[in-house]
This record gives structure tokens, C-alpha cells and sequence, in this order.
């Protein structure tokens, strides 16, 4: 062998010892890193947490503190004040001297206009006909960015991007489809045949109002233009078939909760088609989808397909998760009902008195299915939730395939 490596092979032979305090120093600084790593993640979930804090609060504030302002800014100008619901879109004009309402249960219209006093009742109604064409065809984007509250609050939450979600508003897609099937592909031509054929027998109202003229014209669309859930079809099938949950129930829930109207909203608030609460079923709901907890701007709910997403999300987390160890499907489709409305803690409290669903579920899973339906009827702690409970149970039969 050559002596040359004799000296080597020999440090080799030593080299286990060497590799050893190695191996434990490399082990080391990866448990280091390790724990740095960890640490940092929870520093960065903390700062998570208190942005998202933020970003709710200054949602709620800035709601209430613009929704105030409004108030008094168009009860100033008009001696009372309508604003949106569950049911009804009320839209001012920009200049604030016109208001429309539109109701999506029972259909009716309303246009008021504000005019000099000098201008004849005449006059006034050519002007209030006129504008139902501009009502027919404003788009979801075109009434958003009319919504002086939504966006007040848009703008502030701006703040926080980390934490919110928007959404971008369609410029083709119109509000009042739903109401209007035609408006879906309708052209002017075709949206000032529509604005004719329903003012035609139009009830005319007029009377003073500090100092001008008050007119209101009131109609009510045909049922037989109208195809509300179709409107939205498409979107439902998607979402129920991804959450696993019944398209009657989805369908159910978006007419109890708005009767398909894209801009309802609550005092809450509430959103959309759905009736997101940003910080209850929104937060939990975008957990779920996302990873992370979102403050969901009004943008984002207003837009039907969000909305739809989230609803959807947020039935499929009460369904499968919070009352997953109700064992009978229909029981637990019952309590799902209720919940959406009141939350899974209330409906357990109605069984046990206590807000632990799963302690619950053992007392449900000892009762048939009618007597879940009838002691959530008689025992759910708000009025609002035992009618709402009956009322998407009913109209779940309408949308049975």
C-alpha cells in the first residue's frame, strides 16, 4: 500500500467522533430554526388576529356612524327616510331628489321625485317615467357605487388589505333581473317597451313638501315577467353540489332570507342574497374557504356569486361540522335551518339549556325527526327563528327536483 495513505485512512478511522459533534451541532441550529420559525409564525398569527379585530371594528364603527349621517342627510331633504331591507332595494339618486323603491316579494314600485312646486303633477310624471327606464337597466356595479354607506365603509377598510376581501360588481349584470327575466339580454329598445308596458296604469300620487313637490308613481311588475331563483341557477347547483348540501335548501334559505334580491340588506348588517353577517357566518365561512378568517367588504357580498359561495360555505359548515354527530339527516337538516338563522349554540340551548351542541345531539338523536322539527318550533328562544324554520321547510318543497 502506499504510505501516503496510510495517515489517511487512518483520520478516517477517527472520523465517527468528528461526525458525531458535527451531526449534534447541525441538530442543534435546526431545532433553533425550528423554534424560530415556530415563534415567528405565532407573532405573525397574533398580528393576523389584531388587524382582523381592526378591520371588524372599523367595519361596525364606520357602518353606524355613516349610516347615521345618511339618515339624517335625507330625512332633512325628504321629511323621512326608506332604506334597503331584506325585501326592498331603495336607491336615491345622486342629487338625493330621487327616490326608488323596489320590492322583490311582492314586486311593487315606487318612484318619488322631488320637483319645484311650480312644475305640474304632469311634468313630474313624464320625469318619473323616464327614470324607470335608468332604474330597469342599472347595473349591480351602477347601484353599488351609488350606496354612499357602502362605500364609506369600502374606503376605510381599505386599510386593512391583509384581512379584507372585495369584489369587483358586473356592469352588464342588472339588479332588477330577478324581477325582470327580459333584462338579462335587453337592449334600450326593449327596456323603454318594458318601462312603457308597466307605467301604463301606474297609480299617480302628488302633495307638497316643504316648499316643493312631492310626485310618486307606483306600479307593480307582472309575476309572469319575473324568474327569480332562475336568475341565479347556474351558481346554486354549483355551490350545492361542492358543499354537499340540497339545492332546495339553498334555494329555500336565499328566498326566506331575500326573496332573490341582490341588494338586501339588514340593520345588522346583512348582505346580500344570502344575508351574510360579516363577523358571525362570514367569519367562520371564510375561514373555511380560505385558511384565514376575511372581513368581507360590501362589494364582495353584494356580488351574487360571492354571496352565494359563502352562504353555501356557511350551511355546509353548520350541516357537516357543528351538528355532524346529529346522526338522522332530516333532524339535522332542521337544525341546520334554525341555525343559519340563530346560530348551533341556540339551537342547543333549546334542547339541553346549555349552549354544548354536541351534548345535544344525544338528546336529538333520541327523538324522531317530527318531534326535532316541533320542539324547535315551540322551544327555539327567538320568535323570528321558529317562523323561519317553517318557512324555508315549506318552500324547500317548491325546489325539489
Amino acid at each position: 500500500m502506499n504510505k501516503k495513505i496510510i495517515p489517511l485512512l487512518l483520520a478516517i478511522t477517527v472520523s465517527p467522533v468528528i461526525i458525531a459533534d458535527d451531526f449534534a451541532d447541525f441538530k442543534a441550529q435546526e431545532l433553533k430554526a425550528s423554534a424560530d420559525f415556530k415563534v415567528k409564525k405565532e407573532q405573525e398569527f397574533e398580528q393576523y388576529k389584531v388587524e382582523l379585530d381592526a378591520g371588524f371594528k372599523d367595519f361596525q364603527n364606520t357602518y353606524l356612524e355613516e349610516s347615521k349621517k345618511y339618515k339624517q342627510h335625507i330625512t332633512k331633504q325628504w321629511g323621512d327616510y326608506k332604506e334597503s331591507s331584506k325585501d326592498v332595494w331603495v336607491n336615491y339618486s345622486q342629487g338625493g331628489d330621487i327616490r326608488e323603491s323596489v320590492n322583490f316579494k311582492t314586486g311593487e314600485v315606487e318612484i318619488e321625485i322631488l320637483v319645484d312646486k311650480k312644475t305640474s303633477t304632469k311634468q313630474a310624471v313624464k320625469q318619473a317615467k323616464e327614470n324607470v327606464k335608468k332604474l330597469l337597466a342599472t347595473t349591480e356595479k351602477q347601484a353599488f357605487e351609488n350606496d354612499v354607506v357602502a362605500q364609506k365603509v369600502e374606503k376605510v377598510l381599505k386599510k386593512h388589505p391583509t384581512v379584507v376581501k372585495t369584489s369587483e360588481l358586473s356592469n352588464k349584470e342588472k339588479v332588477m333581473t330577478p324581477l325582470v327575466k327580459k333584462l338579462q339580454t335587453a337592449d334600450a329598445q326593449v327596456i323603454e317597451q318594458l318601462a312603457k308596458q308597466m307605467t301604463e296604469s301606474a297609480a299617480v300620487e302628488a302633495r307638497k313638501l316643504k316648499g316643493k313637490k312631492l310626485v310618486k308613481l307606483s306600479f307593480k311588475i307582472p309575476d309572469n315577467l319575473s324568474n327569480k331563483a332562475g336568475r341565479y341557477s347556474a351558481r346554486v347547483l354549483e355551490i350545492s353540489k361542492k358543499e354537499k348540501i340540497p339545492v332546495a335548501l339553498v334555494y329555500a334559505v336565499m328566498e326566506t332570507e331575500s326573496n332573490f334580491n341582490p341588494r338586501a340588506k339588514s340593520h345588522v348588517p346583512a348582505y346580500g342574497l344570502m344575508q351574510i353577517v360579516p363577523v358571525s357566518a362570514g367569519k367562520d365561512a371564510t375561514k373555511y374557504l380560505f385558511g384565514k378568517a376575511k372581513v368581507l367588504a360590501p362589494s364582495y357580498l353584494y356580488n351574487g356569486n360571492k354571496n352565494i359561495e359563502i352562504g353555501g360555505a356557511y350551511l355546509h359548515i353548520l350541516y357537516h361540522r357543528y351538528l355532524r354527530k346529529i346522526e338522522n339527516r332530516t333532524s339535522r337538516l332542521f337544525c341546520a335551518i334554525a341555525a343559519y338563522n340563530t346560530g348551533a349554540g341556540n339551537v342547543a340551548k333549546s334542547f339541553i339549556g346549555s349552549y354544548n351542541i354536541n351534548k345535544a345531539a344525544e338528546k336529538i338523536n333520541q327523538l324522531s325527526p317530527a318531534e326535532v322539527y316541533r320542539h324547535l318550533r315551540k322551544h327555539l328562544p327567538h320568535d323570528e327563528t321558529k317562523d323561519y324554520i317553517q318557512r324555508v321547510a315549506r318552500r324547500m318543497a317548491k325546489y325539489q327536483s
